[in-house]
């Protein structure tokens, strides 16, 4: 491992802990690039997910975190396998990560900062390699790295004139109170002006709560094709181009997963608008799209956001396990959060597994700040399970009734079933090294062979027993007594 140790000189604290100065290495000079990176609060994401130097150019780069969990950044080699393998590493060095700062002893791994906390920042000196092509990097910590993820591209940097990310950007401003989008049309603003840095900014408006704003103006597209336009908001927002919608993310929330939506687009000039309220508490808007070269460029001012509302709740050495209301899950859920960061909802009524998500487990601040009452947010990439509720048949193909009887924290969360009156084990863990779950049944006194049905169509399915067909996986009865599926999501 090229370690930048060599590179980065000491740092200097206050009695707090929070960085305050460092400087280059004797005889570093001036840095070619200066490159900063935050992280974008409660959704495991850096605010820069791309960026590009010289190849052997000089770089100072700087992580700087805003969130209330830890984060590091790591470059490393490019390959396809590169960060699944840097992943399992870090996650393999057990009591060792904190001191290593979540970072593998690997040849992979050709820069990284600290691990730095709220309100901290790390900045680190290194000399890009002289080979162009695509360096990903990612933070290590538990769970984090299936979203937080970049790329540091190597190769000639030209110095095109600079452009606002939004030409002629006004807004116009609104006092109410709403659940949804209202037809801002029928309504006078009661005020209105121009945002002349370009960059959709919530903090010029000058507002807390009840209001709403559009914000119109011009995007210039330099290459014609498909373009992911990306959005997040805490209350409601869209995004329209030409007065058609790409993206919605309508109604009472707080900022918890982004949303995004695609759109043909040719070279040129479009005309863009978006739409936004708040209600009370936090307030965020966060624009962005992606061109067909996947390169990610903002539409929005983050680094002005406060009081976002988002109280989030993290898994460290051992499972958690909460009886909550979550967004878009059954009523009886049990929200499972295992350490690595993959976590899953159980539906106890329906006795089965209705959704998995990687990342930084739940935001309970619906539940529980101001009135209370909302479901709690997932924080997180979430993924399909192929959920048909409770899986397993007879060897007819049959269905048993099956009751809750509940569960088992210590180790890998248990679920504990009745079957028809016999009895079931469900133990849900992570699926190794992989996005995905892994389900291991027991049934103690099984006399017949088992099936198991789910719903494949965008899952990558394994077991240690039994043959496929289709969607339903038949188990002989002399390995019924237990066996392991491994569910893993294609895209």
């Amino acid at each position: 491992m090229s370690h930048t140790a060599s590179l980065t000189l000491f740092c200097f604290f206050l009695g707090t802990g929070a960085l305050v100065a460092q400087a280059p290495p004797s005889g570093f000079g001036t840095p070619d690039h200066e490159i900063e990176i935050g992280v974008v609060s409660g959704v495991l994401r850096f605010d820069k997910e791309t960026f590009s130097v010289g190849a052997g150019s000089k770089v100072k780069l700087t992580l700087k975190n805003t969130d209330e969990m830890q984060h590091n950044l790591l470059i490393l080699k490019p390959g396809e396998e590169v960060v699944a393998r840097i992943a399992a590493a870090a996650f393999q060095l057990g009591a060792e990560a904190s001191k290593k700062n979540y970072v593998p002893d690997s040849p992979d791994v050709l820069f990284h900062t600290k691990v730095v906390s709220l309100g901290e920042q790390d900045t680190i000196w290194f000399q890009a390699p002289k080979v162009a092509g695509s360096y990903p990097y990612i933070c290590t910590l538990p769970g984090h790295v299936f979203t937080m993820t970049g790329v540091m591209q190597v190769g000639d940097v030209k110095q095109p004139a600079k452009k606002l990310p939004i030409e002629q950007l006004r807004y116009r401003l609104y006092k109410g109170r709403w659940k949804r989008l209202p037809d801002f049309e029928a309504l006078a603003p009661e005020r209105e002006g121009a945002l002349k840095s370009g960059l959709i900014d919530l903090s010029k408006l000058k507002e807390k709560s009840n209001f709403g704003a559009c914000f119109t103006g011009v995007i210039e597209i330099a290459e014609a094709g498909v373009h992911t336009f990306f959005l997040n908001s805490d209350d409601g927002s869209r995004i329209l181009l030409a007065g058609k919608e790409v993206v919605s993310y309508d109604g009472l929330h707080g900022p918890a997963e982004e949303q995004k939506g695609t759109v043909e687009l040719s070279a040129g000039r479009h005309p863009v608008r978006v739409e936004f309220f708040q209600g009370s508490g936090g307030k965020a808007l966060r624009v962005a799209y992606a061109g067909p070269n996947k390169q990610r460029k903002e539409l929005s001012n983050n680094k002005n956001e406060v009081e976002s509302r988002v109280t989030p709740i993290s898994v460290h050495h051992h499972p958690v396990v909460m009886r909550v209301h979550v967004e878009g899950a059954a009523a009886r859920t049990i929200a499972v959060g295992l350490p690595g960061g993959m976590n899953y909802c159980f539906d106890a009524g329906a006795c089965c597994v209705q959704f998995g998500w990687a990342g930084a487990y739940l935001d309970v601040g619906p539940d529980r700040d101001g009135r209370g009452g909302r479901p709690c947010k997932t924080l997180g990439k979430r993924f399909g399970v192929g959920d048909v509720g409770f899986p397993l048949r007879t060897a007819t193909g049959a269905k048993r009734p099956v009751k809750f009887r509940g569960y088992r924290t210590h180790g890998t969360p248990r679920m504990s079933l009745d079957w028809g009156g016999q009895p079931v084990h469900w133990e849900i863990g992570p699926a190794p090294a992989a996005l995905g779950l892994r389900y291991t049944f027991a049934l103690p006194e099984a006399r017949e062979p088992v099936q198991f049905q789910i719903d494949k169509r965008h899952l990558k399915a394994t077991s240690s027993a039994g043959q496929w067909q289709g969607n339903t996986l038949t188990v002989p009865a002399a390995e019924a007594r237990q066996f392991t599926i491994t569910l893993t999501p294609n895209n």
